[in-house]
């Protein structure tokens, strides 16, 4: 029984190592069926993040190890298509170093959350719903890769909806429920 609760974290560990996997595909089979096994690898990954959740919750198998590893395997996830596209196309870059930026962020704030609550926020609807934005912009670029007209459309989605939720968490959660600030008092 202890081994089944263990299964979501497989499941973060399996998408931790999907991430090279992924990135080797999105350069090394750029004509063809390339962009095909690239999204592949990503639904892959996007689905393994699903099923994890899923099970966690349902089945109460949600640990202090599951809290740190799905969100750290989505973000170097997303990270690494920012990274991946950023190569492909300099536009980019205005998602990729607001992104860093971001991740940094959310960082501090949860171990400043961690560090005062002895809690690990979890996720919010307004995160949610950015990651599958995130997700369908991604597909889309993997799969219509060098349009160069489309490119800063799905940059521009990528950061506003990023940026959303960081404004959500901030005022929610590190400012509104825990009252916290990153200067001393």
């Amino acid at each position: 029984m202890k081994f089944k609760r263990q299964i979501p974290n497989i499941l973060s560990v399996i998408r931790l190592f999907m991430i090279p996997v992924f990135a080797v595909c999105y350069f090394r089979y750029d004509t063809g069926y390339g962009p095909l096994v690239a999204a592949g690898v990503y639904i892959f990954a996007w689905a393994t993040d699903i099923l994890d959740g899923y099970l966690a919750r349902r089945n109460n198998w949600i640990t202090e190890l599951g809290k740190i590893l799905d969100p750290l395997a989505d973000k170097l996830m997303q990270l690494t298509a920012a990274v991946c596209f950023t190569v492909d196309n300099r536009v980019f870059l205005m998602l990729l170093i607001p992104l860093v930026i971001k991740e940094l962020a959310m960082l501090c704030g949860a171990l400043l959350i961690m560090r005062t609550q002895k809690t690990v926020e979890p996720s919010h609807w307004y995160g949610k719903a950015a990651t599958v934005i995130i997700f369908l912009c991604s597909m889309t670029r993997i799969l219509v890769r060098g349009n160069g007209t489309l490119d800063p459309v799905l940059a521009v989605i990528m950061l506003c909806v990023m940026v959303f939720a960081l404004i959500m968490y901030y005022f929610k959660d590190f400012k509104g429920k825990y009252k916290l600030s990153f200067r001393r008092q």
